[in-house]
C-alpha cells in the first residue's frame, strides 16, 4: 500500500510539473490581473487577435530578451514586426525575468528580483488591470473605474500606430515622440528624435539626439496633409486612415486613425537611417507608400538661408530669392540692398514648402489681402502666406530657412522686397526705356557668355583636368561591357521587391539579384530623384569599366531602357564596412586582423586609384558605406559616381563650384574653399581608419566637451599617451599593440588640416608595412562638425553644396 502511494505522488508530481510548463508557454488571453505575471513563453494576445505581447529577442537563438509587442500571425511568423519594447535600453536573461502586476497597480520587470524597469505608477487600488488592445495599445487600468493609469501609446518607440498621438502635452509639459532603433538587432534609442516643436505654428522635424540639430521637416498642418508632403493628399493612405490633428491650450498633436472596416494594417517607423516609412500591409507583405525624406530637398535647409532648393528629373538645385544673391560668407543667400520699414512690394514664389516656421506667426484664418497688410503693419515682417488648416495667415520675421518647390502642390508664399527693387514706371516709360535696356542686356550677355567659354577653354588646358564624358550611344559600344535587357534584370531582382533591397543612398536603391545562372549579382538603380544625374551614372559607368583591381567593387554590365538607368555590380557577401563596425554585434566578428587587412586592402585600392592605374582618379566620396565586404571580408572601394580623374602627372588641387561628397569624410579644404586633389582622399582614409579601430563615428565625442569629435578626441587622447583607449570594446585583447599604435598615428597624419602635411598613399603604404616609429610630427587636426552657419553637418548625409 505504501509502495502504491509513492507511485501515485510521483505520478501526479509529473502531471503537475509538464501541465504548469505547458501552462509557462501558452498564452493568458489579452488581460493581466493583479498580483499576476508573465514568464518567457507567456504571452498577452489582443482580443482580435492583432498584437501580441511576451519576451522576444531580435537576435536569433539568444537568451537575452526583452519585453515587447508585434503583430500576432502575420507571416513569416519567425520576423516578428515589433511596434513597441519597454526596456528599450538593457535586455534580460529570460530564463530569471518575469513581467509583475503588483496589487497597488505598478507594472514591473524583473531579473533575478532587480526591478528592471516599471511604469512607474502606484495607487491604492482593488483591481489593477493590464490589457493588450487590438489598437496595439497596452493600457492599465483601475479595474473598478476603467480610469487609465498608464499607457503603452504616450511611451512611443520608433512606430507610430493608429490612435498613437505625435505632438505636445502643455498640461504635462511633457513630448509624444518616436526614436528610431539603433540598429535591427539593439532596441535602444537610436541617434535621432521625430518630434513636434510647439512654436507658434508647430512643425514637425527629426533632429539628431547628440547636437539637437535639425535634420528634416515635414511642415505645418494644412488640413489635410502636411504642407511639406503633399503627395500625401494622393496617396493610397487617405483611403484607408482618417487624419486627426488637434491644437488646443492643452494639448497639440497629430494622429491617424483607421477607417470603419479597413482590412488593411498601417504603421509610421522612424528607422536608424534618419527615414519616415508609413508602410501598409495588404494580406501578403508589408509594403513603404510613403516615405520621408524622398530627395535632397528634403533635407532641412539644404540649400540654405533664403535659397530655393528644386527637385529636377535627374539633379537638384537651388537658387536665391528674387531680392537676394549668393553669400560667400555661409551657404545661402543674403539681401542684395537692406529691408525698410516702408517696403511695400511683395514677389510670389508659387508651389512652395513654406519656411521653417520657428520665427513665424499665426495670425487667424483671415483673407490674402488682409494677411498682407498684417505684414506691412509690421516692419519685422519678411514674408507671409495664407494655407489651409487651422493657422490660416502665416507672417515669418528673421531669415526664410529650409525652402523648397514642387512641381504640384505647396503654397503660395510672399517675399518682402526692398522699394528699389520694383518699379512704378507708367506704359510710356517703359516701352522708352525698358526695350534698349533690355537690348543691351543682351548684347552684354551674349558677349559675356563667348568670353566665359575662351576662359573655360583656357583654364581646362591649362590644369590638364578631363571630366569624363561617356554618349548614350557609346555605352552600349564598350566591348568590355555586356548590356542586359530590363526584363532579365526584374526578373533577377523579383521585380525590384523591398525584400530584395541590400542599401540605399542619395543615387537610388541597391538590390540583391540572381541571374539564370545562378550567379548573384547587385543592381544599382538610378532613381529619377536622385542628386546623381545622367552625367554621374555614366561617369560611374565608364570608370568602372576601366578600372581593374581586386579592391575595387566589378562592374559586370549595365541596363538602359526607357528611363531605367542600371549598374550591374558583382554582390558582396557581406554588404559594407559600416554594417559591422557601428554595430554592437557584428563588431564582435572583427578582431584585429581582419580589421588591419581591411585598413591595407583600401589603402591598396586608393593607391591604383591615385598612382597605378592609367587614369589617375580621385574617387571624393570615401566612407565605410562605400566600402564593400567580399564573402573573405576583403574591401572592395564602390561608388564612383562624383569622382574625377587627373590626366598624366598633373595632381594640383582644383576648384568646384559644386562640392559633394559626406560631411564627417571631407577635407576642411573641400568644404572651406571647394579644393580638392588626392590628399582629399587621404583624409578620408584617415577618418575611415579611424572609425575602424574606435567602432565609433566621427561625430560629436566627448559629453563634456562638445566641440570634439572622433577625430579632435583620438589626437587628445594620443597627445596624452593614452591612444589605446579609443579601441572597440570588441577587439578585447587580439591586437597587436604597435600595430594598432602605428595605424592610430598613421591616421592622425592623414587627417591634418593642411593638405600638404598629409601623405600620400604610397608613403601610407609604406608606414603600414613598417615597424619603425612614425616621426613625422603631428597638428592638432579639425576637431568639429558644426558648419559656420549653424547648418546641418553630419557623417550621415551625403550633400551638395552650390556656392561661388
Amino acid at each position: 500500500m505504501a509502495r502504491m502511494q509513492l507511485f501515485l505522488l510521483q505520478f501526479f508530481e509529473i502531471v503537475l510539473a509538464e501541465t504548469f510548463f505547458l501552462l509557462g508557454q501558452s498564452s493568458s488571453g489579452d488581460i493581466l490581473l493583479g498580483n499576476n505575471s508573465l514568464i518567457d513563453g507567456q504571452t498577452l494576445i489582443s482580443m482580435g487577435s492583432v498584437f501580441q505581447l511576451g519576451f522576444f529577442s531580435p537576435v536569433n537563438n539568444s537568451a537575452t530578451a526583452y519585453i515587447g509587442i508585434w503583430y500576432y500571425n502575420l507571416p513569416p511568423r519567425e520576423n516578428k514586426v515589433v511596434v513597441w519594447v519597454a526596456n528599450r535600453n538593457k535586455s534580460v536573461d529570460t530564463s530569471m525575468a518575469s513581467l509583475n502586476l503588483t496589487s497597488d497597480g505598478n507594472l514591473i520587470l524583473f531579473e533575478k528580483g532587480i526591478k528592471f524597469w516599471s511604469t512607474g505608477t502606484s495607487a491604492e487600488l482593488n483591481s489593477p488591470r493590464l490589457q493588450l488592445l487590438d489598437s496595439g495599445n497596452l493600457a492599465l487600468t483601475d479595474g473598478n473605474s476603467s480610469r487609465t493609469l498608464w499607457q503603452s501609446f504616450d511611451h512611443g518607440c520608433d512606430t507610430l500606430l493608429p490612435g498613437m498621438k505625435i505632438g505636445f502635452d502643455f498640461r504635462t509639459n511633457t513630448s509624444w515622440q518616436f526614436m528610431p532603433w539603433m540598429s535591427a538587432t539593439d532596441p535602444s534609442p537610436g541617434k535621432y528624435v521625430a518630434k513636434m516643436e510647439a512654436y507658434n505654428v508647430p512643425d514637425f522635424f527629426t533632429l539628431s539626439v547628440d547636437r539637437y540639430a535639425k535634420l528634416g521637416r515635414t511642415g505645418p498642418w494644412n488640413g489635410q496633409w502636411f504642407t511639406g508632403l503633399p503627395t500625401m493628399g494622393n496617396s493610397i493612405l487617405v483611403r484607408n486612415v482618417n487624419f486627426t490633428y488637434v491644437s488646443n491650450q492643452n494639448e497639440t498633436y497629430y494622429m491617424t486613425e483607421y477607417q470603419t472596416r479597413s482590412s488593411r494594417l498601417n504603421r509610421l517607423v522612424v528607422d536608424a537611417n534618419l527615414t519616415y516609412k508609413r508602410w501598409i500591409f495588404d494580406g501578403r507583405d508589408w509594403r513603404v507608400f510613403l516615405s520621408f525624406p524622398s530627395d535632397d530637398c528634403d533635407y532641412y535647409n539644404h540649400c540654405g538661408r533664403n535659397s530655393v532648393c528644386t527637385k529636377g528629373y535627374y539633379s537638384t538645385s537651388c537658387r536665391c530669392l528674387e531680392g537676394f544673391v549668393e553669400n560667400k560668407n555661409v551657404v545661402g543667400c543674403a539681401r542684395k540692398e537692406p529691408l525698410l520699414c516702408s517696403s511695400n512690394q511683395f514677389s510670389k514664389e508659387q508651389n512652395m514648402k513654406v519656411p521653417d516656421t520657428e520665427n513665424a506667426t499665426s495670425r487667424g484664418k483671415i483673407s490674402l489681402d488682409a494677411c498682407k497688410k498684417l505684414c506691412l503693419d509690421d516692419c519685422s515682417c519678411v514674408a507671409y502666406a495664407v494655407i489651409n488648416g487651422p493657422y490660416g495667415c502665416i507672417t515669418w520675421r528673421g531669415e526664410l530657412l529650409d525652402l523648397r518647390s514642387f512641381i504640384d502642390g505647396g503654397d503660395d508664399l510672399y517675399i518682402r522686397l526692398p522699394e528699389s527693387s520694383t518699379s512704378n514706371w507708367k506704359e510710356p516709360v517703359w516701352a522708352i526705356v525698358v526695350i534698349p535696356v533690355s537690348l543691351g542686356i543682351l548684347v552684354l550677355c551674349c558677349a559675356g557668355v563667348l568670353a566665359r567659354r575662351r576662359r573655360n577653354r583656357a583654364s581646362t588646358s591649362r590644369l590638364q583636368l578631363q571630366f569624363p564624358k561617356v554618349q548614350k550611344d557609346s555605352i552600349s559600344t564598350l566591348d568590355v561591357l555586356p548590356s542586359y535587357d530590363l526584363r532579365t534584370i526584374k526578373a533577377a531582382t523579383n521585380d525590384f521587391s523591398e525584400r530584395n533591397k541590400l542599401g540605399e543612398g542619395g543615387f537610388g536603391i541597391v538590390y540583391k539579384g540572381q541571374l539564370d545562372d545562378e550567379q548573384k549579382i547587385a543592381v544599382k538603380k538610378l532613381s529619377r530623384y536622385s542628386s546623381q544625374g545622367p552625367d554621374e551614372f555614366q561617369n560611374e559607368l565608364s570608370l568602372i569599366a576601366k578600372l581593374q583591381h581586386r579592391n575595387l567593387v566589378r562592374l559586370l554590365g549595365c541596363c538602359m531602357e526607357g528611363d531605367e538607368r542600371l549598374l550591374i555590380l558583382e554582390y558582396m557577401e557581406n554588404k559594407s564596412l559600416d554594417a559591422f563596425i557601428y554595430d554592437k554585434t557584428k563588431s564582435s566578428l572583427l578582431n584585429w586582423q581582419k580589421r588591419f587587412n581591411i585598413i591595407i586592402g583600401i589603402a591598396r585600392g586608393l593607391l591604383y586609384l591615385h598612382q597605378d592605374s592609367r587614369l589617375r582618379v580621385i574617387h571624393r566620396d570615401l566612407k565605410p558605406s562605400n566600402i564593400l565586404l567580399d564573402k573573405d571580408m576583403n574591401p572592395k572601394i564602390s561608388d564612383f559616381g562624383i569622382a574625377r580623374i587627373f590626366e598624366g602627372d598633373n595632381a594640383l588641387e582644383d576648384a568646384t563650384t559644386r562640392p559633394v561628397g559626406t560631411f564627417g569624410y571631407m577635407a576642411p579644404e573641400y568644404i572651406s574653399y571647394g579644393l580638392f586633389s588626392f590628399k582629399s582622399d587621404v583624409f578620408s582614409f584617415g577618418v575611415i581608419v579611424l572609425e575602424i579601430i574606435s567602432g565609433k563615428k566621427n561625430r560629436i565625442f566627448s559629453q563634456t566637451d562638445t566641440s570634439l569629435n572622433l577625430l579632435g578626441h583620438v589626437y587628445k587622447l594620443w597627445k596624452e599617451g593614452r591612444s589605446l583607449e579609443i579601441l572597440d570594446d570588441a577587439l578585447n585583447e587580439s591586437y597587436t599593440t604597435e600595430e594598432v599604435l602605428r595605424c592610430i598615428q598613421m591616421s592622425l597624419l592623414c587627417i591634418q588640416d593642411n593638405s600638404e602635411d598629409r601623405p600620400t598613399m604610397t608613403e601610407v603604404m609604406t608606414m603600414l608595412a613598417s615597424e619603425d616609429q612614425l616621426l613625422t610630427p603631428l597638428k592638432q587636426p579639425t576637431i568639429t562638425t558644426t558648419n559656420s552657419d549653424g547648418s546641418f553637418a553630419t557623417n550621415e548625409m551625403s550633400f551638395t553644396l552650390v556656392g561661388r
